[in-house]
């Protein structure tokens, strides 16, 4: 039943897409084909709103993952100045390697830790984890921005999805209003014909 409503919404969508994003991975295509199997009633203007509800879905992905670039090479970054101003070795760390200690990597994190104590031998000792905050100082600006097209997506989402619900509920409601006059027209037939309410 499900894959019938899919190829059918599909059907609709074809001829008149509106979103064509160039999406190798097909997260995109996922999501919409998600979206679509889930309409009860599949039509021109729902089908519509879905392609771009799973467009604004692709995209809150999309920036979350630029968010936590955005985090991870600040932060390796960051470690490496310091390192570089303590004249510590020169290995370079790369935002794969953050993501490895955030992930939970105790050996890389102390590995980094005993860089940084080396590397800033007068001054006060830095660590990894200062060296994530002060990253996150100073590309908040940027972080910010990221926030900001995230918010707009999950608003876009709100409201397509506000739509979606009326649309797709008008016929449930007139479904539910047909058979509750079809009982109502029963009752009253009922009471027309019961010789003990005379």
């Amino acid at each position: 039943m499900t894959e019938d409503k899919l190829k059918q919404s599909l059907a609709i969508l074809d001829p008149i897409r509106t979103v064509e994003l160039k999406d190798k991975t097909g997260s995109f295509e996922a999501i919409l084909q998600g979206l679509l199997s889930d309409l009860e009633t599949p039509n021109t203007l729902s089908v519509l709103l879905c392609e771009q509800i799973a467009e604004s879905i692709f995209w809150i992905r999309w920036h979350t993952k630029e968010k936590k670039l955005i985090l991870l090479e600040a932060t390796a970054e960051i470690i490496d100045e310091a390192k570089s101003n303590g004249f510590g070795d020169n290995r370079k760390y790369c935002a794969e390697d953050i993501k490895q200690v955030l992930l939970g990597d105790e050996a890389l994190k102390n590995k980094i830790n005993d860089e940084l104590k080396k590397a800033a031998f007068n001054t006060t000792a830095i660590s990894f984890d200062s060296c994530r905050a002060k990253a996150f100082l100073s590309y908040a600006k940027e972080i910010k921005i990221v926030d900001d097209l995230i918010q707009r997506q999950v608003l876009n989402i709100r409201h397509l999805q506000k739509s979606l619900n009326v649309i797709d509920m008008k016929p449930r409601i007139i479904k539910r209003m047909d058979l509750e006059l079809k009982r109502i027209e029963r009752d009253l037939n009922a009471l027309e014909h019961d010789p003990e309410a005379s």
